[in-house]
């Protein structure tokens, strides 16, 4: 990706819905440009975007961390974890575990059934498990507290827009029955609810530009200010507070490694930040948010 790209995809990043003239108006880049850029992007599959629904909606309220330590290859082992419904993300590393992955489940006691089925995995040492206290911010899906309940057809409209995040309200209405006004209605609903967040998702698999570190954070003190601040960096993907070794655990990700080390130097730099260790991420074995339960 050059430049130009990077502005286009940090837009749809904000919102994959954005039209095509939306865009050109905010990056000051022609209309035609954009047009051009998005269709390779998309088309070529280094950027999709979806709509990504809210775990809670879900029942899917209990999420992990968890480093997995092998024996052997991991790439075997991180494609094994990667089988599951409840794993919607795998990464392989460099840093203290070969394989990082997040437990998506709906209990406590469902966490604990995926580790001790993980740890029975060939290849599997040891697991070292962050419970996750609070997402506050997720690479593409929404945060916070849900305001609405959904029907059937709200769902019909989740589950196109996890395919295709970017369906016209044409499409979306031929989907569900209804008029293009009615679904608009209710997709600014789901949206403004935060049932579902619409975003774009750079695939990084190890071959392009776009570089990914994973950081555990200890804190001095309160984690507000601290939480504020991380916000306020453009390369923090993700962010949650945890239970355990790591008060919180982020993700940066750039397209240059220089701008990473700045990110990283940023991180270390905030008041309250006591200690900060990291990982690289190599290749992100999966990494799909898309719900099972709205499968058809």
């Amino acid at each position: 990706m050059d430049a130009v790209d990077q502005v286009i995809v940090g837009l749809l990043k904000s919102d994959g819905r954005l039209p095509h003239r939306e865009i050109a108006r905010l990056s000051g880049i022609s209309r035609s440009v954009v047009a051009a850029r998005m269709h390779r992007l998309l088309t070529s599959g280094e950027v999709v975007v979806r709509g990504v629904v809210h775990p809670a909606v879900l029942g899917r309220s209990s999420l992990a961390h968890v480093g997995v330590a092998v024996s052997g290859r991991a790439d075997v082992v991180a494609e094994r974890v990667a089988e599951r419904s409840d794993v919607p993300f795998v990464s392989l590393t460099a840093g203290p575990y070969a394989v990082v992955a997040e437990l998506r489940t709906g209990s406590p006691r469902d966490i604990d059934e995926a580790l001790a089925a993980i740890r029975l995995l060939p290849g599997v040492r040891a697991l070292d498990t962050l419970p996750y206290a609070e997402v506050i911010r997720d690479v593409v899906g929404p945060t916070g507290a849900v305001a609405t309940t959904v029907d059937a057809t709200d769902v019909a409209l989740l589950r196109a827009l996890q395919d295709d995040g970017r369906a016209s309200y044409v499409e979306l209405a031929a989907v569900v029955g209804l008029s293009p006004a009615g679904v608009r209605r209710r997709v600014v609903r789901l949206l403004e609810a935060q049932v579902v967040r619409v975003g774009a998702l750079v695939r990084q698999s190890g071959d392009d530009p776009q570089v990914a570190l994973g950081i555990g954070i200890r804190l001095g003190g309160g984690h507000e200010e601290v939480v504020a601040a991380l916000l306020g960096l453009p390369a923090v993907s993700f962010l949650a507070r945890t239970w355990g070794r790591f008060d919180a655990v982020a993700t940066l990700r750039t397209f240059t490694p220089g701008a990473l080390l700045e990110a990283l130097d940023a991180v270390r730099s905030l008041d309250g930040v006591a200690d900060v260790e990291s990982w690289s991420h190599l290749r992100f074995v999966k990494e799909t948010y898309a719900a099972p339960a709205l499968q058809p």
